[in-house]
């Protein structure tokens, strides 16, 4: 064989080889000029938003303050599927919570939160009753009860007023004639219990009577914006002694029938200063003591009885 064909054979061959090597590096990628293992996809990281979390365990029922809570940047996932949270602390503090909450837990409104005549159906607030106390309902109007102005945590005081028959007499003039004065109806008024907290509050639905006991069964609503005089009543829940709690129901058990049942107990909204304060030492109050102590004038019933019996009659 000629050297020349040798050649050419040697060429060919070689030429085959590098167009297939060529073939090989094209398919697997590889070219581009970078030397080395292709570099992996990089992955975007899920974006982060702040919401308000517990600083430490909170219990259930209490007022939360501002040590209690603080601000973290938390998963945008993990915030939509908490539902309903916060941005800021302002947002929380000052509310009372519906369930305990743990240390780092994001804050929930519809879960961690009791709302103003929103209480949901079915969820227990037994956790919100301090050991040794319990929960007992009352129902007031805008008059006693302080505008249905009350909201969970706020501390009120429970004036109860009690009507008692006034002293009656009968009795013989000179001439032998009965002269009977029957025996009215007084009031004797007193605070009986002090610094009692609100656990929740009930209000009538839009378009109910004015009396809940008077419509059947009473709907929630939340609490409006702006409360206006309706005279519409409300039910509160209120965390008290067991011993304080058979006063209450003494006291409602006693009241008329009528629709003014309401009118014995009503509350008396406290300042959330006075909180830690020990309880007032008040005297109640009678007509007697009103006569005495602030000079009203009671009605002189002796001017229509005989004046021989009236002598005898002192005020």
């Amino acid at each position: 064989m000629k050297r020349s064909n040798r050649l050419l054979i040697l060429v060919g061959i070689l030429l085959a080889v590098t167009g297939g090597i060529g073939a090989v590096v094209i398919a697997s990628g590889g070219g581009s000029k970078t030397s080395g293992p292709s570099a992996a996809p990089s992955i975007t990281p899920e974006p982060k938003v702040q919401v308000v979390v517990a600083n430490k365990d909170i219990a259930a029922g209490v007022q939360i303050t501002a040590d209690m809570v603080t601000t973290n940047q938390e998963l945008v996932s993990k915030v939509s599927i908490a539902g309903d949270t916060f941005v800021d602390t302002t947002s929380v503090t000052g509310r009372i919570t519906a369930a305990a909450i743990k240390k780092g837990q994001i804050i929930v409104g519809s879960r961690d939160l009791l709302t103003p005549g929103s209480m949901a159906d079915g969820q227990s607030i037994s956790g919100s009753v301090a050991s040794g106390m319990v929960g007992v309902t009352m129902e007031v109007d805008q008059v006693n009860g302080v505008g249905t102005l009350i909201v969970p945590g706020d501390r009120v005081d429970i004036v109860l007023s009690v009507y008692v028959p006034a002293l009656g007499f009968e009795s013989k003039d000179t001439a032998g004639n009965t002269v009977k004065i029957d025996s009215a109806k007084d009031v004797t008024t007193k605070m009986v219990i002090q610094n009692r907290r609100v656990l929740g509050t009930l209000l009538p639905a839009p378009g109910a009577a004015a009396n809940p006991q008077a419509s059947g069964e009473p709907v929630l609503e939340p609490t409006a914006p702006i409360v206006q005089n309706t005279g519409r009543h409300m039910i509160v829940v209120v965390e008290v002694k067991p011993e304080e709690a058979e006063v209450l129901r003494w006291a409602q058990r006693e009241e008329v029938t009528d629709a003014q049942n309401y009118v014995d107990l009503s509350l008396a909204l406290r300042s959330s200063q006075d909180n830690d304060l020990p309880d007032a030492t008040t005297a109640g109050i009678t007509f007697k003591m009103l006569v005495d102590k602030y000079g009203v004038l009671p009605v002189d019933q002796r001017a229509i009885i005989p004046a021989d019996l009236a002598k005898n009659v002192q005020w």
